[in-house]
This record gives C-alpha cells, structure tokens and sequence, in this order.
C-alpha cells in the first residue's frame, strides 16, 4: 500500500542539536514504519548553539524527504559563524525583548515566509494527506494554518511550549500580548488536532481557546528512542560517591546558581558526604565561575552536549 504523504514544517531540526530539534526529528524517523512518508520543509545552514550530525546520519535510508529554505531571520544571516557560543544570561534576556517587541509572534518570520512559499510550490507538485508543524517557533505555525486554510489539507499542530501565556515570553504592551492570543486562536481554529508535551500544556490551551475540547488536544510527551540506548549492564560501583545528573540547559528564571548554594551549604554541615554532580547539555561559563567561586568545580563534571 502507498504510504500517505505529510508535510512538515520543522525550523528546528538536523543538523541542528539541543531538545527541540530531537522531538521532531524523532517524530519524522518513525512515521515512514507507521504508513506516512514525510516531506520536512526546514531551515538551511545557520548559526546555532549546537550542531548534531549524527541526528541527521539517524534520518539516512529512511523514506524522508527534506526540503531546505534559507530566510532573513539572525541564525540564517549569521550562518557563517557555524555552532556560536549561547550568549551571557543578562545578554540573551535583552536580546529577547528587544526580539519579543520588534517582531510577532517571533524573529522566524522571515523563514516561515519562505517556507510556505516552498509549501505552495510543493502541494501544487503533489498530493499530501496532512500538514505537521512544531513550535517553536510560532510563526512556522502560522504558516502551516494558512497552507492549510488555502489548500483544506488536514492540519495537526504540535506544542513544545506554550504560546500566548508563556512565562518567558516579554509582553512590551497589552497590545503585543492580545495580538500574540489572537494570531494562536487563528492557528487554532485551523486546526484539525492539536499535539502537546504535558497535561498542564493541554489544560491551559482548553481553558484558552472555548472552540477546544479534551479530544482536540492529545498529549505525546517527552520519551526516548531506544535504539540510542543499546542495551547494556549496570556497572557496580564502590567509591560511595552520590552522583547527580541534570540534561538540558538553563535559561531566564530556570538557574543551577540556588541549587550550587543549596550543595555548598550540605558538604558544609556533612563533611562525610561525598558528591558528584553531572551537567549534559549546555552549562555557560557564567555558572563555571560561580561554581568555582563556591568551591564546587571539582565535584562538576561538565560532559558537554
């Protein structure tokens, strides 16, 4: 039987790396065995704080198909600069407001208008049954919804964070936050399902949108891919050592600096406590120097990502 076909609009995705782009590009290595073959619409080189090309060696021999579009947003213009260092924390939050008040819903516009210029270019080549997108960001999903609005192709929109309402997000006027609500009830109301991470992600946008209900919006969280993780046996150890692991990275209110306190503080009161503490992902130097300022960097190790 042919396989149905899905367009994707993924601007996170290999040989990028970090946690968004892993979702979706494990979304895409899976769907050819469930009956779809995916067209993935993404992003040419730009710059980005990781790269990862052993996701994208992960897509080869599979029945995908990746359609690359540079546009005008700051990663595609830095693309020169390859994998750039993840700016100071004090740095990154000016950057984002003066991002959040200059550009709705996101400084991706630029890309999502090319991508759905090559969206239209490929639905009139050939038939597609669905259109995916994953956001962030949030103006490839408005992209999506109009493709979907012009053309009647099924549309499922998938959240990896939330849009209006985030706590991260700068709202430089009450203006700027009921345009970002009304541009999301707009995807919305074209949506045909709506995919979310976890239940609270579910509850905020059904209590939202009125035209939601609990079967509109499903939840597939966060998981893992075996195959990355062959089995194996676990290896005893002796060392007394308690070992702590944290994956991802740090950004605005969310900080290891309380937590570096908190441990500094406990091999104070317990001397006879021995402790590791294990960083996978992105730990800025900022952190490094405070760890040390804490006399914490021989108990760090920092495996990078």
């Amino acid at each position: 039987m042919e396989p149905q076909s899905v367009l994707v609009f993924a601007y996170y995705f290999p040989p990028m790396g970090l946690s968004g782009v892993q979702r979706i590009s494990k979304f895409v290595k899976y769907l050819p065995e469930n009956g779809w073959r995916p067209h993935v619409i993404t992003t040419g080189p730009i710059a980005y704080y990781a790269h990862d090309t052993s996701l994208l060696d992960d897509l080869d021999g599979r029945d995908i198909v990746i359609h690359r579009t540079s546009g005008s947003d700051p990663n595609s213009l830095l693309k020169g600069k390859g994998t750039v260092k993840m700016p100071r924390e004090w740095m990154r939050k000016i950057m984002r407001a003066v991002s959040d008040t200059l550009f709705i819903p996101d400084n991706k516009r630029g890309w999502a208008k090319q991508a759905l210029a090559l969206a239209r270019k490929l639905v009139q080549e050939q038939h597609f049954d669905a259109i995916f997108v994953s956001g962030p960001p949030f103006s490839a999903m408005m992209a999506a919804a109009k493709l979907s609005e012009e053309t009647g192709i099924p549309l499922v929109v998938d959240y990896r964070d939330l849009w209006y309402g985030n706590q991260f997000h700068f709202y430089p006027t009450p203006w700027h936050a009921h345009r970002h609500q009304a541009l999301e009830h707009d995807v919305l109301i074209h949506a045909s399902r709506v995919t979310v991470t976890n239940r609270r992600l579910k509850e905020r946008l059904i209590a939202t949108y009125n035209h939601l209900n609990f079967e509109d919006v499903v939840i597939i969280p966060h998981g893992f891919d075996p195959a990355d993780i062959p089995p194996t046996q676990p290896v005893p150890r002796h060392d007394g050592a308690f070992r702590l692991t944290y994956t991802g990275i740090f950004y605005d209110v969310v900080t290891p600096i309380p937590f570096f306190k908190a441990v500094r503080k406990v091999l104070a009161e317990r001397k006879d406590i021995s402790l590791e503490l294990h960083f996978a992902g992105l730990l800025r130097d900022e952190y490094m120097k405070a760890a040390k300022k804490l006399e914490l960097a021989e108990i760090i190790h920092d495996h990078g990502y």
